[in-house]
């Protein structure tokens, strides 16, 4: 089975693809080029995004560009910071394994409810 590729998750490409959104309009073509996600999964993201409210497009039939709503870029924004916090926390979860916490007593406590 070599050279099979693993798929990502479904809605994976979505963050991919609004972070792209949130400098410029862009076409499926100059999506395609900046995220190196394929054409087929552009189109069903942003088909999603859509759906959402995120992502809007001009009337152009030809070289249509896709820009975020001011609810997608908010999405997008917000987006970005979670990962940044995301980043630090799991950082220090790292470290804490580190120092010897097994991650099945982390696991645990991060499913308690509080």
């Amino acid at each position: 089975m070599a050279g099979k590729r693993k798929r990502n998750p479904k809605g994976y490409s979505e963050p991919i693809i609004m972070r792209a959104l949130l400098r410029n309009p862009m076409t499926v073509s100059q999506l395609e080029k900046v995220t190196k996600i394929k054409k087929p999964t552009i189109y069903l993201s942003l088909n999603r995004l859509h759906k959402l409210g995120y992502v809007k497009s001009d009337k152009a039939r030809r070289n249509r560009k896709f820009y975020l709503t001011p609810v997608g870029r908010k999405a997008a924004m917000n987006r970005i910071k979670a990962e940044k916090l995301l980043s630090k926390v799991m950082n220090d979860l790292k470290q804490a394994v580190k120092l010897g916490i097994p991650i099945r007593e982390i696991v645990k406590e991060l499913q308690s409810p509080k």
